[in-house]
């Protein structure tokens, strides 16, 4: 998804389209993954899960051949759409979800080690298509990004498995007679984490989104302004494997609000920074906070998530952090256009992330630091 980035300008110079109603394809993608993951987590808790991933590695492949022909917005964000409904969004909470029943010590690690994959796509890819399009121009890009996809994903989705001897794990794990540990209901510390995943994913989204961007109008060259993103996501798999480990030692709630903060405190000082050593610095260290991030809300989502609806709680918090991304994405083109410079853009996605250590605030108070039993509101659900 993050390969929007690299398309960007070209599809804004060659349709002369606005950059935030081209980045909007951004939301539209970053919005239909999130429903996606919520019916292929609920999926993913009945069926076996390689039927889940095949579906979702073969759709991408037809998605980058109808976008290298496409001539309007509407064809635009009907692919981005398809490919996050039913690409996207039946690979990514499928795999973690059933990653966290294979491992049942060191599970932050692997999850962690999981995502740390994701996030090397995410850094390679965009790079990748950045070479394509100075090579082929954006319609051939598309069209060999569709080969790349089908080549790779394919192949390695065959390979997926349950755990062996659990085909219902669901219902063999988890019942109504769950035990809660916590002050207020499962189902009510879900819906937190879900309110903090919107203001912590719109905080990360203005970077990821717009950082290319921002180093051509810089006077960077294309190649050196994609190289901003492939750092990101490079050093993004260091922060998924760091984050994970953080977690099995300190907890995982813990651990998000430290990757939290740090994306935060990053993320408004882009449009200060006019170097290109100190934007790939910069770049390199946001890349670490906002990466633990993504394994730090799918560990929390699994801590807290009744155990026979992981995949469909873990498809819920995914699809709030996408709500984020989405809204990080427009806003930040949004505020371009509006003031002809990132400077306002990356002080919201900042303002966002606030809002979100708040909100984690309360979330600590309800699990980590939790109200005694005699007090607490409500039952295992």
């Amino acid at each position: 998804i993050v390969n929007i980035a690299v398309f960007l300008k070209p599809l804004v110079a060659e349709f002369g389209w606005s950059r935030a109603e081209t980045a909007a394809a951004y939301s539209v993608a970053t919005m239909s993954t999130g429903l996606g993951g919520i019916v292929m987590g609920h999926f993913s808790d009945r069926l076996p899960v390689r039927r889940v991933v095949l579906l979702g590695s073969l759709v991408p492949c037809a998605a980058f051949f109808l976008l290298s022909g496409l001539n309007s917005p509407a064809e635009l964000y009907a692919w981005h759409a398809l490919m996050g409904l039913l690409g996207f969004g039946a690979i990514m909470v499928p795999l973690t979800n059933v990653t966290t029943f294979w491992f049942a010590r060191n599970r932050g690690l692997a999850i962690g080690i999981v995502s740390a994959g994701g996030a090397l796509g995410q850094g390679v890819m965009p790079f990748i298509a950045r070479e394509l399009i100075l090579e082929q121009g954006w319609r051939g890009a598309y069209q060999s990004m569709g080969l790349i996809y089908l080549a790779v994903l394919v192949p390695l989705a065959l390979l997926v498995r349950n755990p062996p001897r659990r085909p219902g794990w669901a219902a063999a794990l988890g019942g109504d007679g769950e035990a809660n540990p916590y002050a207020i209901p499962r189902s009510w510390v879900v819906a937190v984490l879900c309110l903090a995943v919107v203001f912590c994913c719109t905080c990360m989204a203005t970077p990821l989104v717009h950082v290319v961007s921002l180093g051509t109008e810089f006077g960077f060259g294309p190649r050196e302004a994609a190289g901003l993103l492939t750092v990101m996501m490079v050093f993004g798999v260091a922060g998924r494997i760091l984050t994970g480990r953080v977690a099995d030692r300190i907890g995982n709630l813990r651990a998000y609000v430290i990757v939290s903060l740090s994306q935060t405190v990053l993320a408004m000082w882009f449009p200060y920074v006019h170097t290109l050593v100190g934007l790939y610095a910069l770049s390199a260290l946001f890349g670490l906070g906002y990466a633990g991030v993504m394994t730090a809300l799918i560990l929390c989502a699994r801590e807290f998530s009744p155990q026979r609806n992981t995949g469909l709680s873990i498809g819920l918090v995914a699809f709030f952090g996408w709500v984020g991304m989405a809204l990080g994405a427009w806003q930040g083109g949004l505020f371009f256009d509006l003031d002809g410079d990132y400077v306002q853009a990356f002080l919201n996605s900042s303002v966002a992330g606030i809002v979100n250590l708040l909100v984690l605030g309360l979330l600590y108070l309800y699990t980590v630091h939790w109200v005694p039993p005699g007090l607490a509101l409500g039952g295992s659900r």
